[in-house]
């Protein structure tokens, strides 16, 4: 299992060439059903202001139908047990500190390029540039 971040899955929405090789073959295996994505709902939260904001080329509304309508992307709440977990982990950014805590407890890797969450060693990441 995976969890993404918000510029993963942005990325991979849009087509994005940014998304590393690795992350869009994921991406791609969950679309295919050979893998599954877990979206925590604070992903969610930013994308809704990021579709709000900064118009991108996904509706909202087509992310959820997606979602809703996938075995293979799951969402996953913020409950008590990501709180607890919270206070474990020294980032800074509460979202990022959020998106560790529901890949350490659902035991997934995590998709995204962010260099402070690769160098804090909590949870293994996955990326790969495409050009690199």
């Amino acid at each position: 299992m995976f969890v993404s971040d918000t510029h993963s899955l942005v990325w991979y929405l849009t087509d994005d060439p940014k998304l590393g090789k690795n992350s869009l073959k994921t991406f791609e295996d969950a679309d295919s059903g050979k893998e599954t994505i877990i979206i925590p709902t604070i992903v969610l939260a930013e994308l809704l202001y990021i579709c709000e904001r900064k118009k991108i080329g996904v509706k909202f509304n087509d992310i959820l139908e997606k979602l809703k309508d996938s075995f293979n992307y799951v969402v996953y709440n913020l409950d008590f047990q990501i709180i607890l977990k919270l206070k474990q982990l020294r980032i800074s950014d509460l979202h990022d500190r959020i998106i560790i805590a529901t890949a350490l407890i659902t035991k997934s890797k995590l998709i995204t390029k962010d260099p402070i969450i690769e160098k804090s060693n909590y949870v293994q990441t996955v990326w790969w540039f495409f050009f690199s």
